[in-house]
């Protein structure tokens, strides 16, 4: 039987890395890893990624498809970050392509 991301991730039961009562439903800053950035400059998909406008919820081991021009460009989500600041926080997701499984 295939494993929630939350059971992948080695994290224990009651430190979910995206429990459902952090999620803020905004939007979030999207970031990328150097191999997910190199992708995405050989594809001319930066900017598109740039602008996703995905929410809090989604989670850590989470797929992003981009479709684009009849191509599917897939990545991972593979980290959550709060950034605080005076003005309040916000949510950074991490991408990493390839998708692996984990």
């Amino acid at each position: 039987m295939a494993r929630t991301p939350a059971e992948r991730s080695g994290h224990q039961e009651d430190q979910s890395p995206s429990p459902e009562d952090r999620a803020t439903g905004r939007p979030v800053i999207i970031t990328l890893t150097s191999a997910a950035s190199r992708y995405a400059g050989k594809h001319s998909i930066a900017g598109i990624l740039a602008a996703l406008r995905l929410d809090s919820d989604c989670a850590v081991g989470d797929l992003v498809s981009l479709e684009d021009t009849g191509t599917r460009h897939d990545f991972a989500i593979v980290r959550r970050r709060w950034i605080a600041s005076g003005a309040g926080a916000t949510l950074e997701l991490t991408l990493d392509h390839p998708a692996r499984s984990f």
